[in-house]
């Protein structure tokens, strides 16, 4: 059997990296739609944001432990069959969301989504890896990898609007349709990649370590980015304005991320390491963060500044991660790699909402949550330094 043959069409291949985006998207639609409708969800069951929080954390926590089991599977099975999973997922776990009589069960709607979104990353990454070749891949990961971001725009608009108008189980109801329409077209847009039974066993040798120094670089963004599951209700509740501004500021959030993305991709497939990029990312987010906490007293216009910067910076460094993953790894390996990767990028993405809506809810202030976001970039630039200090050190060791 020979390999999967590549897509040379720049057609086919826009067209296959836009099915990609919608894969990310479901991926990871409910971690972007819970908190733009998180007032009615804190109205309709009573609870606190430490609480809302909490539903974030178990989330991200359980994905990322998930991850690195869904990278060795999609090494296994294949990225398409990977992509199929998170479809699969997203479909089930708007249903169960809809159908929550109390908070509790909403956490079995997060589970499904959790386990299923693993798969996001390490399929897409793998299918990227096999079917573009090296040279043209920067555009259409950063495609797929606005796909965060295009869910977010488009539920930072359209959510609040439907949960007033329709009622937020509506709304999920709704999402959970587009998800399962979108099946049988993965299936046609998508070629088949599942990997011959000689190649199967996934390869137990240690991976390079340019892997590692992103994962623990992607952990320290993830816990500062986690920030922003909070932002609609510090625009409503620190800076006074109502759920529909606070819905803008999320959809713009996702909407300067898209260009951020698509165009940190391609400066990172022209620069030999990734990690000057991935410094320079960690110090705009820093300056992000001390927009935000000017904002506090100085108004909401600082808030939209800090949204564009951090748009352009923490909210884009997915798509260099996952060029630097593809570019290190390989074809072979690129779903364990990428297992590894989001297991550190999503288990600080889930540390982060029930401690900043802790920190909320005993201060009465969103500064503190804006502070320890601001350090954990600052971290995550130290290691991006460190990791190009060590390059020059031991060039050829990744």
């Amino acid at each position: 059997m020979s390999p999967p043959a590549l897509i040379a069409s720049p057609g086919r291949r826009l067209v296959f990296g836009g099915l990609l985006m919608w894969v990310m998207v479901a991926a990871t639609v409910f971690t972007v739609t819970i908190p733009v409708i998180a007032t009615f969800l804190i109205d309709d069951f009573g609870i606190s944001r430490t609480e809302l929080g909490s539903l974030g954390s178990v989330g991200a926590l359980l994905a990322a432990v998930s991850s690195p089991f869904a990278g060795r599977l999609t090494d296994r099975i294949g990225g398409r069959n990977a992509a199929l999973i998170v479809l699969t997922g997203a479909t089930g776990a708007a249903v169960l969301f809809a159908v929550s009589p109390v908070f509790g069960a909403m956490f079995g709607g997060a589970v499904v989504a959790a386990i299923s979104g693993a798969g996001g990353n390490p399929g897409t990454n793998k299918l990227i890896a096999a079917f573009l070749e090296p040279g043209r891949r920067g555009f259409i990961t950063g495609l797929k990898q606005t796909g965060p971001q295009v869910g977010s725009f488009f539920a930072g608009l359209l959510a609040p609007w439907g949960a007033t108008t329709f009622g937020w189980r509506s709304t999920m109801v709704v999402i959970g349709l587009l998800m399962a329409l979108s099946i049988p077209l993965a299936m046609r847009v998508v070629p088949p990649d599942r990997p011959r039974p000689a190649d199967r066993r996934p390869s137990d040798g240690p991976l390079p370590a340019g892997i590692w120094w992103v994962a623990v670089y992607g952990s320290l963004l993830g816990f500062g980015g986690s920030a922003t599951f909070l932002l609609p209700l510090f625009v409503e509740e620190s800076l006074g304005e109502s759920p529909r501004v606070a819905g803008v500021a999320a959809a713009l959030l996702g909407g300067v991320a898209i260009a951020g993305r698509l165009q940190w991709a391609r400066i990172a497939e022209r620069k030999a390491s990734p990690a000057p990029t991935l410094a320079i990312l960690a110090v705009t987010s820093v300056v992000a963060m001390a927009f935000m906490l000017t904002s506090i007293d100085a108004g909401t216009g600082w808030m939209w500044v800090g949204t564009v910067v951090l748009g352009l910076s923490s909210s884009s460094w997915t798509s260099v991660g996952a060029i630097a993953v593809i570019a290190i790894a390989g074809s072979k390996a690129a779903g364990r790699a990428s297992g590894i990767v989001w297991f550190g990028f999503l288990a600080g993405l889930g540390l982060g909402p029930p401690l900043y809506g802790f920190t909320v809810d005993e201060t009465s202030s969103y500064a503190p949550m804006w502070w320890i976001a601001l350090g954990s970039f600052a971290l995550a630039a130290v290691v991006a330094v460190t990791w190009m200090r060590t390059q020059r050190r031991t060039p050829r060791t990744g």
